[in-house]
């Protein structure tokens, strides 16, 4: 708590104003509630600032589906409950807060706590940032990465995750859950004999048609070339999934003419409940699948619903039949096989690495079931820091505590990487000791960790941590975790090189704006201004980037007859020389040197000091 009851606000009012943010401060003892002026000028509206906790939906105007993390931790500073203050002087969150009356957008809340010398809450400093085109950039990126190109349905990873959650967390006991999984008849014959691009054509109509059978608020899905599932939410009567299932098998009920032969298409359908026929995700596939198996047996174009007694079935279930035939892969195939594509199509769109970066962790992270995947970088003084973290459900970051970590310690771990740059442990307890002390700290259970490399030289570590329990990595997982490390390891090295580049870019134009001269750079030919610095742009008016150097330096109408550039020549690449400017009745020195530019222009830079009152 000492450090806390140390803080300096002013410096963090300063830190915010250079920032943009908006700063709040509610005072716990009045319950009173203060902001910045900036509030007023991004959500057009004062908010309430008595009582603050007990009106909070007047004084913040919050998305109702957020509101719940605000009012939550305003409770529990103002009930001071036991544990919370010592454990949460620091909170963000990210809310969406209602802007002009118009529109919600995201923000992101970092909240201090500060407390008296009696241990009671005292003060709550806040910092508001808008990050609402950061998280649509994220929340659209995602939502490419979790739909299926083709049909705009979510594809078979998220579909699963999607329903697994939902059943899991489902508080409806007197509404049932419906599981559909729909296969498409005849479609084979459609793309044999119609093309590929036909049948893409085809699969892309009966999603659609599928899509618009079902609510919004149903969770609906391609899991193969010609295979959907659908869970039907919250059912109040059987009859609802009936009349569901009449209307889906009408709809997707289809007939295509070639060479005076006829192609039909229609849908088997197995239908299982929950909870009557399983409390799991896997339960219900399972016995879905079953009823389905039951349908396409007994003449396809049906649907059946699931009961234990339900007899046994001979047909043979394409999805665990490897084939050579492209549309018999192996689903559980699918991700692997197209990861390299999901990375790349995310690199390539996005329109920020940063967030790109967090999106492939969290993608990645979902689909292999890892507890927390990490990016450490090797800075430029040999420490390392935590530069990229994706947490899931339920783990705690740690990011803010692994920054400038000493390298003696991180490479304690590298000896045990193989030569291909993997280290794979399946239970840290079968460390060496050495090895042991260095996840003394850490839940860690299972690690699979990938090095950064550039130029032969280590970079950083990526990581992907498994926290419940030892974890054997299979062949497929080292492949494609430590694939997507070293496509992440290019990508973020090559980024971080155009970093400094550009830093450096920055810190010379910086240098260039603090020198007490006019500098220009000019095209010998055309005499175009292709950059000057703040002194010249101060000197002489305004800014004249892309304009003519003998219309605003001289005010003459065309190139001068003085103008030392003429000097320059294949063998003079350097002239000083002493100018008299009679339009404008000033001397200048001018140092004028030939540089290299990105073209094939002959290009001139001109550095001139005012020797005005040294020649009267």
């Amino acid at each position: 708590m000492k450090n806390f009851k140390q803080f300096d606000v002013e410096s963090y009012r300063i830190l915010a104003e250079l920032s943009e943010a908006i700063t709040f401060e509610w005072d716990v003892q009045t319950d009173k509630f203060y902001v910045s002026s900036q509030w007023k000028l991004k959500f057009d509206y004062e908010p309430s600032y008595d009582h603050f906790s007990q009106n909070i939906r007047q004084a913040l105007r919050i998305h109702p589906a957020d509101r719940r993390k605000i009012v939550r931790y305003v409770n529990q500073v103002k009930k001071n409950i036991e544990g919370f203050l010592q454990l949460n002087n620091y909170a963000e969150f990210e809310v969406r807060l209602l802007h002009n009356k118009q529109e919600y957008i995201w923000c992101k809340f970092r909240l201090v706590l500060r407390c008296g010398d009696d241990n009671q809450p005292e003060r709550v400093f806040g910092m508001i940032t808008d990050i609402d085109a950061e998280k649509k950039e994220h929340q659209k990126l995602l939502c490419q990465a979790q739909k299926d190109v083709l049909t705009g349905l979510y594809n078979k990873a998220t579909t699963n995750q999607l329903i697994e959650e939902y059943i899991a967390e489902v508080t409806m006991p007197n509404k049932k859950q419906a599981l559909f999984i729909i296969d498409i008849d005849g479609f084979k014959d459609v793309n044999d004999h119609l093309g590929h691009l036909f049948g893409d054509a085809v699969i892309a109509d009966l999603a659609h048609s599928i899509s618009r059978t079902f609510r919004d608020s149903d969770i609906v899905g391609r899991i193969g070339g010609d295979e959907f599932i659908v869970l039907l939410k919250n059912i109040p009567k059987m009859d609802i999934v009936f009349l569901k299932v009449q209307e889906l098998l009408k709809s997707l009920r289809r007939s295509y003419d070639s060479n005076d032969k006829t192609y039909e298409v229609s849908a088997s359908i197995g239908i299982a409940l929950y909870p009557d026929h399983g409390d799991t995700f896997d339960t219900l596939f399972q016995n879905a699948d079953q009823a389905l198996y039951y349908v396409k047996e007994h003449g396809k174009n049906n649907f059946y619903l699931y009961y234990e007694e339900m007899p046994q079935v001979q047909y043979e279930n394409k999805r665990m039949t490897a084939s050579t035939d492209e549309s018999n892969v192996p689903i559980s195939k699918s991700f692997h096989e197209n990861v390299i594509e999901y990375i790349f199509k995310i690199l390539y769109r996005s329109k920020d690495a940063n967030t790109a970066i967090h999106l492939i962790l969290e993608v990645i992270g979902l689909k292999y079931n890892v507890s927390r995947a990490v990016i450490h970088e090797k800075t430029e003084d040999s420490l390392y820091s935590n530069t990229f973290e994706w947490c899931n459900k339920s783990v705690p970051s740690i990011q803010a505590e692994q920054q400038g970590i000493s390298a003696d310690f991180v490479e304690k771990v590298h000896p045990y990487f193989d030569k291909n740059g993997v280290f794979s442990c399946a239970n840290i307890n079968l460390l060496s000791d050495e090895l042991k002390l260095y996840f003394k700290d850490s839940p860690v259970k299972s690690l699979l960790y990938c090095h950064m490399i550039d130029s032969g030289m280590v970079r950083g570590v990526i990581g992907f941590e498994y926290y419940k329990h030892p974890r054997i990595w299979t062949n497929a997982e080292i492949e494609v975790l430590s694939f997507t490390a070293e496509i992440l390891s290019t990508f973020l090295l090559k980024k971080r090189a155009i970093d400094k580049l550009k830093l450096s870019h920055v810190h010379a134009l910086e240098i260039m704006d603090h020198i007490d001269s006019f500098i220009y750079v000019i095209d010998k030919n055309t005499h175009e201004v292709l950059f000057l610095n703040k002194k010249a742009i101060e000197f002489f008016g305004s800014h004249h980037m892309g304009g003519l150097c003998y219309e605003f330096i001289s005010c003459e109408d065309g190139p001068c007859s003085y103008c030392p550039m003429l000097q320059i020549t294949e063998s003079i690449e350097q002239v000083n020389k002493e100018v008299y400017l009679p339009k404008r009745k000033l001397w200048i020195k001018a140092a004028v040197s030939k540089i290299h530019w990105n073209d094939d222009r002959e290009v001139c830079l001109l550095h001139c000091h005012d020797i005005t009152e040294y020649k009267n």
